[in-house]
């Protein structure tokens, strides 16, 4: 169980679609197509360990194009169906789950899930 609980949030789950070229990767996943379950009560922080003068934003510039991407850590209840390919709907924005869940044993009844996710614009 939590122990704060700051927001709402609705995992999504988007089929994997081929793109220009016929070709399917993780990259080309059609989030508008994504079923959605939730709400699910979290707890959400920026990333610990990107957090400096920026809060959690990076800026950075590939392939010619200026990015902007932000980072936060999501805690949830232990057994919420998340999986490194879902998405996380906070306050209407889509943040794409940044590697494996990982839960944490019980200790005192405060069991519960940690994850990464990122929104990258640009």
């Amino acid at each position: 169980m939590l122990p704060i609980i700051t927001h709402q949030v609705w995992v999504l789950r988007p089929p994997i679609v081929a793109d220009l070229y016929g070709n399917e990767s993780r990259s080309t996943k059609s989030w508008g197509a994504a079923v959605r379950t939730g709400p699910f009560d979290a707890c959400v922080q920026p990333d610990s360990a990107t957090l400096g003068a920026s809060l959690a934003t990076k800026e950075e510039r590939r392939g010619g194009r200026e990015q902007r991407s932000q980072s936060i850590q999501v805690f949830l209840d232990p057994g919420v169906d998340v999986l490194a390919t879902d998405g996380l709907e906070i306050d209407g924005v889509v943040w794409q789950v940044n590697g494996d869940p990982f839960t944490l044993p019980d200790v005192g009844g405060l069991s519960h899930m940690i994850l990464k996710a990122d929104r990258i614009e640009g």
